[in-house]
Protein backbone atom coordinates (compact mmCIF):
# COMPACT_ATOMS: atom_id res chain seq x y z
CA UNK A 1 0.00 0.00 0.00
CA UNK A 2 2.08 3.35 -0.98
CA UNK A 3 2.53 6.23 1.61
CA UNK A 4 2.15 9.84 0.56
CA UNK A 5 4.33 12.71 2.26
CA UNK A 6 2.28 15.78 3.09
CA UNK A 7 3.61 18.93 4.23
CA UNK A 8 1.32 20.47 6.78
CA UNK A 9 2.38 23.92 9.04
CA UNK A 10 5.99 23.20 9.00
CA UNK A 11 5.75 19.66 9.61
CA UNK A 12 5.57 16.18 7.54
CA UNK A 13 2.38 13.94 7.53
CA UNK A 14 2.83 10.28 6.26
CA UNK A 15 -0.62 9.36 4.65
CA UNK A 16 -1.73 6.27 3.35
CA UNK A 17 -2.64 6.91 -0.58
CA UNK A 18 -5.05 4.10 -1.99
CA UNK A 19 -7.10 4.47 -5.56
CA UNK A 20 -10.30 2.64 -3.82
CA UNK A 21 -9.99 5.66 -0.79
CA UNK A 22 -12.32 8.64 -1.39
CA UNK A 23 -10.66 11.76 -1.47
CA UNK A 24 -12.03 13.40 1.69
CA UNK A 25 -10.70 10.65 4.05
CA UNK A 26 -8.01 11.41 6.86
CA UNK A 27 -5.77 9.10 8.79
CA UNK A 28 -4.62 9.59 12.51
CA UNK A 29 -1.30 10.88 12.89
CA UNK A 30 1.14 11.11 16.28
CA UNK A 31 4.63 12.98 16.24
CA UNK A 32 7.62 11.12 15.47
CA UNK A 33 10.82 13.61 15.96
CA UNK A 34 9.64 16.62 14.72
CA UNK A 35 7.77 14.67 12.36
CA UNK A 36 3.94 13.06 12.14
CA UNK A 37 3.67 9.60 11.53
CA UNK A 38 0.88 7.30 10.99
CA UNK A 39 -0.83 5.64 14.24
CA UNK A 40 -1.41 2.21 12.66
CA UNK A 41 0.68 -0.57 14.41
CA UNK A 42 2.10 -1.88 11.15
CA UNK A 43 4.12 1.45 10.95
CA UNK A 44 6.47 2.36 13.32
CA UNK A 45 9.45 3.41 11.18
CA UNK A 46 10.76 6.89 10.21
CA UNK A 47 11.14 7.82 6.36
CA UNK A 48 14.87 5.89 6.32
CA UNK A 49 13.65 2.67 7.75
CA UNK A 50 14.82 2.60 10.97
CA UNK A 51 12.68 1.10 13.36
CA UNK A 52 11.02 3.58 16.17
CA UNK A 53 8.94 3.36 18.97
CA UNK A 54 4.97 3.16 18.40
CA UNK A 55 4.64 4.72 21.32
CA UNK A 56 6.75 8.11 21.60
CA UNK A 57 8.60 7.53 18.43
CA UNK A 58 11.90 6.82 19.74
CA UNK A 59 14.41 5.38 17.99
CA UNK A 60 16.18 4.45 20.83
CA UNK A 61 15.39 0.56 20.99
CA UNK A 62 17.21 -1.93 23.14
CA UNK A 63 16.57 -6.09 22.89
CA UNK A 64 16.49 -7.98 26.10
CA UNK A 65 18.62 -11.02 25.64
CA UNK A 66 17.38 -13.02 28.50
CA UNK A 67 13.83 -12.78 27.34
CA UNK A 68 14.06 -11.16 23.50
CA UNK A 69 11.96 -7.89 24.01
CA UNK A 70 12.76 -5.00 22.25
CA UNK A 71 12.04 -2.01 24.78
CA UNK A 72 12.22 1.67 24.21
CA UNK A 73 14.73 3.29 26.65
CA UNK A 74 12.72 6.76 26.07
CA UNK A 75 9.61 5.61 27.38
CA UNK A 76 9.50 2.20 28.46
CA UNK A 77 7.48 0.85 26.08
CA UNK A 78 7.59 -3.35 25.47
CA UNK A 79 8.02 -4.73 21.80
CA UNK A 80 7.25 -8.32 21.15
CA UNK A 81 9.29 -8.44 17.92
CA UNK A 82 9.55 -5.43 15.61
CA UNK A 83 10.53 -7.07 12.60
CA UNK A 84 7.59 -9.57 12.78
CA UNK A 85 4.87 -7.41 14.06
CA UNK A 86 6.01 -3.71 13.34
CA UNK A 87 6.91 -3.88 9.83
CA UNK A 88 5.28 -2.23 7.37
CA UNK A 89 4.73 -3.92 3.90
CA UNK A 90 6.62 -2.83 1.55
CA UNK A 91 4.58 -2.75 -1.93
CA UNK A 92 5.26 -4.37 -5.34
CA UNK A 93 4.53 -2.63 -8.68
CA UNK A 94 4.04 -5.27 -10.86
CA UNK A 95 4.04 -5.32 -14.71
CA UNK A 96 0.30 -4.19 -15.42
CA UNK A 97 0.79 -1.61 -12.95
CA UNK A 98 -1.03 -2.28 -10.34
CA UNK A 99 0.73 -2.80 -6.54
CA UNK A 100 0.62 -5.96 -4.45
CA UNK A 101 2.14 -6.83 -1.18
CA UNK A 102 2.57 -9.94 0.82
CA UNK A 103 -0.36 -10.75 2.90
CA UNK A 104 -0.68 -13.78 5.24
CA UNK A 105 1.38 -15.33 7.88
CA UNK A 106 5.11 -14.23 7.72
CA UNK A 107 7.54 -17.15 6.56
CA UNK A 108 8.82 -19.37 9.59
CA UNK A 109 11.65 -22.12 10.02
CA UNK A 110 10.38 -23.39 13.26
CA UNK A 111 7.10 -23.90 11.28
CA UNK A 112 7.14 -27.32 9.16
CA UNK A 113 5.97 -26.04 6.26
CA UNK A 114 7.69 -22.43 6.58
CA UNK A 115 3.94 -21.42 6.83
CA UNK A 116 4.01 -21.35 2.41
CA UNK A 117 1.38 -24.20 2.07
CA UNK A 118 -2.13 -23.37 1.39
CA UNK A 119 -4.86 -25.51 3.98
CA UNK A 120 -8.18 -26.01 2.97
CA UNK A 121 -10.11 -25.90 6.22
CA UNK A 122 -13.28 -28.04 7.26
CA UNK A 123 -15.65 -25.20 7.47
CA UNK A 124 -13.98 -24.03 3.65
CA UNK A 125 -15.11 -27.73 2.44
CA UNK A 126 -18.56 -27.28 3.95
CA UNK A 127 -19.78 -24.38 2.99
CA UNK A 128 -23.46 -24.11 2.52
CA UNK A 129 -23.06 -21.36 -0.50
CA UNK A 130 -21.32 -23.90 -2.40
CA UNK A 131 -23.59 -26.53 -4.37
CA UNK A 132 -23.46 -30.34 -3.86
CA UNK A 133 -20.76 -30.86 -6.83
CA UNK A 134 -18.15 -28.06 -5.42
CA UNK A 135 -18.40 -28.88 -1.72
CA UNK A 136 -17.76 -32.30 -3.10
CA UNK A 137 -14.71 -31.61 -5.14
CA UNK A 138 -13.35 -29.43 -1.82
CA UNK A 139 -13.31 -32.44 0.02
CA UNK A 140 -11.61 -34.75 -2.38
CA UNK A 141 -9.22 -31.44 -2.56
CA UNK A 142 -8.95 -31.54 1.52
CA UNK A 143 -8.25 -35.34 1.35
CA UNK A 144 -5.63 -35.26 -1.66
CA UNK A 145 -3.79 -31.89 0.18
CA UNK A 146 -3.59 -33.37 3.70
CA UNK A 147 -1.98 -36.49 2.62
CA UNK A 148 0.43 -35.04 0.24
CA UNK A 149 1.76 -32.72 3.08
CA UNK A 150 2.46 -35.70 5.62
CA UNK A 151 3.09 -37.51 2.63
CA UNK A 152 7.36 -38.08 3.22
CA UNK A 153 9.11 -39.54 5.90
CA UNK A 154 10.97 -35.93 6.13
CA UNK A 155 8.11 -34.12 6.19
CA UNK A 156 6.52 -36.35 9.49
CA UNK A 157 9.89 -36.06 11.22
CA UNK A 158 9.75 -32.22 10.47
CA UNK A 159 6.08 -31.76 12.24
CA UNK A 160 6.65 -33.83 15.05
CA UNK A 161 10.01 -31.87 15.87
CA UNK A 162 8.85 -28.31 14.99
CA UNK A 163 5.95 -29.43 17.43
CA UNK A 164 8.38 -30.59 20.26
CA UNK A 165 10.48 -27.13 19.20
CA UNK A 166 7.42 -25.07 19.96
CA UNK A 167 6.76 -26.14 23.20
CA UNK A 168 10.54 -26.53 24.56
CA UNK A 169 10.91 -22.77 23.53
CA UNK A 170 8.23 -21.98 25.23
CA UNK A 171 8.98 -23.82 28.51
CA UNK A 172 12.72 -22.32 28.31
CA UNK A 173 11.15 -18.78 27.64
CA UNK A 174 13.04 -18.34 24.37
CA UNK A 175 12.89 -15.27 21.97
CA UNK A 176 11.63 -16.24 18.75
CA UNK A 177 15.34 -15.37 16.84
CA UNK A 178 16.36 -17.99 19.04
CA UNK A 179 13.38 -20.92 17.84
CA UNK A 180 13.71 -19.70 14.49
CA UNK A 181 18.04 -20.55 14.26
CA UNK A 182 16.97 -23.58 16.54
CA UNK A 183 14.83 -24.90 13.74
CA UNK A 184 17.19 -23.71 10.97
CA UNK A 185 19.90 -25.99 12.66
CA UNK A 186 17.46 -28.80 12.91
CA UNK A 187 16.79 -28.94 9.26
CA UNK A 188 19.95 -28.56 8.19
CA UNK A 189 20.66 -31.57 10.74
CA UNK A 190 18.07 -33.70 9.07
CA UNK A 191 18.88 -32.51 5.38
CA UNK A 192 23.09 -34.31 6.22
CA UNK A 193 20.88 -37.31 8.19
CA UNK A 194 22.31 -36.77 11.16
CA UNK A 195 18.49 -37.26 12.89
CA UNK A 196 18.71 -41.41 11.58
CA UNK A 197 19.03 -43.57 14.15
CA UNK A 198 18.85 -40.57 16.96
CA UNK A 199 15.59 -39.17 19.17
CA UNK A 200 14.10 -36.35 17.64
CA UNK A 201 13.63 -34.68 20.99
CA UNK A 202 17.04 -35.43 21.26
CA UNK A 203 18.12 -33.53 18.41
CA UNK A 204 15.35 -30.86 18.82
CA UNK A 205 17.15 -29.78 22.45
CA UNK A 206 20.49 -30.14 21.07
CA UNK A 207 19.45 -27.35 18.39
CA UNK A 208 17.49 -25.18 20.66
CA UNK A 209 21.32 -25.57 22.66
CA UNK A 210 23.93 -24.53 20.06
CA UNK A 211 21.30 -21.52 19.06
CA UNK A 212 21.46 -20.53 22.51
CA UNK A 213 25.09 -20.69 22.24
CA UNK A 214 25.20 -19.07 18.91
CA UNK A 215 22.84 -15.85 19.84
CA UNK A 216 24.62 -15.14 23.29
CA UNK A 217 21.33 -16.30 25.38
CA UNK A 218 22.26 -17.75 28.82
CA UNK A 219 20.71 -20.67 28.79
CA UNK A 220 22.81 -23.80 30.23
CA UNK A 221 23.07 -27.14 29.42
CA UNK A 222 21.48 -28.48 32.61
CA UNK A 223 18.65 -26.22 31.88
CA UNK A 224 17.65 -27.50 28.85
CA UNK A 225 18.26 -31.08 29.91
CA UNK A 226 15.68 -30.82 32.53
CA UNK A 227 13.11 -28.96 30.52
CA UNK A 228 13.52 -31.73 27.27
CA UNK A 229 13.24 -34.64 30.01
CA UNK A 230 16.81 -36.51 29.24
CA UNK A 231 20.35 -36.90 30.64
CA UNK A 232 22.73 -34.32 30.51
CA UNK A 233 25.02 -36.48 29.57
CA UNK A 234 22.90 -37.30 26.47
CA UNK A 235 22.12 -33.92 25.37
CA UNK A 236 26.10 -33.49 25.40
CA UNK A 237 26.62 -36.56 23.24
CA UNK A 238 24.07 -35.23 20.89
CA UNK A 239 24.89 -31.55 20.58
CA UNK A 240 28.93 -32.55 20.20
CA UNK A 241 27.58 -34.84 17.03
CA UNK A 242 25.42 -31.90 15.85
CA UNK A 243 28.24 -29.13 15.85
CA UNK A 244 30.86 -31.70 14.38
CA UNK A 245 28.60 -32.61 11.59
CA UNK A 246 27.48 -28.58 11.05
CA UNK A 247 31.09 -27.93 11.10
CA UNK A 248 30.16 -24.90 13.42
CA UNK A 249 32.70 -22.91 16.08
CA UNK A 250 31.19 -22.15 19.35
CA UNK A 251 32.47 -19.24 21.07
CA UNK A 252 33.76 -19.61 24.61
CA UNK A 253 30.74 -18.61 27.05
CA UNK A 254 31.03 -15.88 28.73
CA UNK A 255 30.68 -15.78 32.45
CA UNK A 256 29.50 -12.76 33.24
CA UNK A 257 26.33 -13.28 31.67
CA UNK A 258 25.56 -15.72 34.53
CA UNK A 259 26.68 -13.75 37.35
CA UNK A 260 22.96 -11.90 37.28
CA UNK A 261 20.84 -14.72 37.13
CA UNK A 262 22.79 -16.55 39.94
CA UNK A 263 22.92 -13.76 42.08
CA UNK A 264 18.98 -13.28 42.05
CA UNK A 265 18.39 -16.74 42.99
CA UNK A 266 21.16 -16.88 45.70
CA UNK A 267 20.15 -13.69 47.50
CA UNK A 268 22.90 -11.69 46.69
CA UNK A 269 23.13 -7.44 46.84
CA UNK A 270 23.58 -5.49 43.81
CA UNK A 271 27.35 -3.96 45.13
CA UNK A 272 28.43 -8.13 45.57
CA UNK A 273 26.83 -8.49 41.78
CA UNK A 274 28.78 -5.47 40.81
CA UNK A 275 32.19 -6.38 42.07
CA UNK A 276 31.55 -10.33 40.85
CA UNK A 277 31.51 -8.44 37.57
CA UNK A 278 34.58 -6.77 38.05
CA UNK A 279 36.85 -9.74 39.01
CA UNK A 280 35.55 -11.63 36.10
CA UNK A 281 36.23 -9.71 34.09
CA UNK A 282 39.73 -9.39 34.97
CA UNK A 283 39.74 -12.51 34.76
CA UNK A 284 38.77 -12.76 31.26
CA UNK A 285 41.70 -10.45 30.65
CA UNK A 286 44.10 -12.61 32.31
CA UNK A 287 42.43 -15.86 30.57
CA UNK A 288 41.73 -17.54 33.39
CA UNK A 289 38.77 -18.34 32.48
CA UNK A 290 39.75 -20.74 29.34
CA UNK A 291 38.38 -24.25 29.89
CA UNK A 292 36.25 -23.38 32.99
CA UNK A 293 32.47 -23.89 33.24
CA UNK A 294 31.20 -20.12 33.52
CA UNK A 295 28.52 -21.50 35.84
CA UNK A 296 31.64 -22.65 38.27
CA UNK A 297 33.15 -19.48 37.23
CA UNK A 298 30.24 -17.23 38.12
CA UNK A 299 28.94 -18.44 41.54
CA UNK A 300 32.82 -18.32 42.34
CA UNK A 301 33.11 -14.53 41.74
CA UNK A 302 29.78 -13.90 43.45
CA UNK A 303 31.06 -16.11 46.40
CA UNK A 304 34.73 -14.04 46.48
CA UNK A 305 32.82 -11.04 46.26
CA UNK A 306 30.61 -11.33 49.11
CA UNK A 307 33.84 -12.76 51.40
CA UNK A 308 35.26 -9.48 50.38
CA UNK A 309 32.49 -7.24 51.19
CA UNK A 310 31.15 -9.54 54.49
CA UNK A 311 28.25 -9.85 52.79
CA UNK A 312 25.91 -12.78 54.02
CA UNK A 313 25.85 -15.14 50.71
CA UNK A 314 25.98 -18.82 51.65
CA UNK A 315 28.40 -20.97 49.45
CA UNK A 316 25.86 -23.79 49.57
CA UNK A 317 22.89 -21.48 47.89
CA UNK A 318 25.05 -20.36 45.26
CA UNK A 319 25.89 -24.00 44.20
CA UNK A 320 22.38 -24.82 44.14
CA UNK A 321 21.76 -21.54 42.04
CA UNK A 322 24.45 -21.94 39.66
CA UNK A 323 23.97 -25.78 39.07
CA UNK A 324 27.44 -26.86 40.68
CA UNK A 325 28.93 -28.51 43.75
CA UNK A 326 30.60 -26.41 46.23
CA UNK A 327 33.77 -28.00 45.56
CA UNK A 328 33.83 -26.84 42.29
CA UNK A 329 33.46 -23.11 43.43
CA UNK A 330 36.25 -23.79 45.68
CA UNK A 331 38.53 -24.68 43.27
CA UNK A 332 37.40 -21.99 40.50
CA UNK A 333 37.85 -19.37 43.75
CA UNK A 334 41.42 -20.18 44.21
CA UNK A 335 41.72 -19.74 40.28
CA UNK A 336 39.95 -16.18 40.58
CA UNK A 337 42.24 -14.77 43.38
CA UNK A 338 44.94 -14.31 40.92
CA UNK A 339 42.43 -11.80 39.41
CA UNK A 340 41.52 -10.34 42.69
CA UNK A 341 45.23 -9.63 44.13
CA UNK A 342 45.33 -8.17 40.31
CA UNK A 343 43.08 -5.33 41.39
CA UNK A 344 44.41 -4.94 44.56
CA UNK A 345 41.27 -6.43 46.67
CA UNK A 346 42.07 -7.55 49.68
CA UNK A 347 43.02 -11.60 50.61
CA UNK A 348 40.14 -13.82 51.65
CA UNK A 349 40.88 -17.05 53.30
Amino acid sequence: MPYRLVEMAGASTVTREKDQLASGQTTQTYPVQGRMMSSRKTTPRDEVGHYVCPNCGSPSLVRDAETGEVICTNCGFVLSDPSENYAAPVPRRTEEGLLESQSGPPGRFSAFDKNLSTIISRAQASNRNLNADERLQLWRLRRTQLRASAGSSMARNLSRAMSQLRGLSGRLNLPEVVTERAALMYRRALNKGLVRGRPINGMVAASTYAACRLTDVPRSLSEIAKASGMSRKLLAHYYRALVRSLDVTMAIEDPLKRVSKIASRAGADSQTEMLAGKILREAIRLRVNVGKDPDGLAAAALDLAARIRGSMVMQRDLAKAAGVSEVTIRSRMRDLKTASKSLGLPDVA
